[in-house]
């Protein structure tokens, strides 16, 4: 890939694609650093491979979200713009984050004296990492529609369907599965 560059509206699009891959990236090591501190690697190792497919998907839509967001903060910058929406993406990615990491603190909660916290954590991990995946897909939704409505990507722009409603949609499908998930699950 050397020497591959794709300017877009003066935007360095190998840049952005590198924050998507760096965040997704990030968040696996993440992952790994605190399974491999506070359980061994061979826990690391069995959790991964365990849990790899969930896994793969949070790292995927946490980096789509930080491309994403990254392409926008850009290109409303470029247009000397700054708007709730790079607010909101950046809420929603931040809250997708934490989601995707909430299991995590199974790992730290004793060490604080909170066992039976870390318990419960560990007992619902699998729901906490899939309702991770679907923050990703709502703060995808979400992205998206900003980019469509401030007409920052042509394609998106002209395209024939509303990014408006697929949000809306995306978010009411989103809470319905959750709730659904919770009381199957629980």
């Amino acid at each position: 890939m050397r020497g591959w560059s794709f300017q877009y509206w003066g935007i360095n699009m190998k840049r952005i694609v590198l924050v998507g891959v760096a965040a997704g990236l990030l968040l696996l090591a993440f992952y790994a650093g605190i399974l491999i501190l506070l359980q061994g690697v061979e826990h690391a190792i069995d959790q991964s491979a365990r849990l790899w497919y969930w896994l793969l998907a949070l790292a995927v839509g946490f980096g789509v979200q930080a491309g994403l967001f990254s392409f926008i903060r850009h290109s409303l910058k470029q247009r000397r713009e700054a708007t709730a929406s790079v607010a909101t993406s950046g809420g929603v990615s931040a809250g997708s984050m934490a989601a995707c990491c909430a299991h995590h603190l199974s790992d730290v909660l004793p060490l604080l004296g909170l066992s039976g916290l870390a318990a419960f954590l560990t007992e619902y991990q699998l729901l906490f990492i899939v309702i991770g995946v679907i923050s990703n897909v709502v703060g995808i939704a979400i992205m998206l529609e900003t980019i469509q409505r401030h007409q920052l990507c042509p394609v998106l722009s002209k395209l024939r369907v509303n990014l408006g409603l697929v949000k809306k949609a995306t978010m009411i499908a989103a809470g319905l599965a959750t709730v659904i998930l919770v009381l199957v699950i629980i």
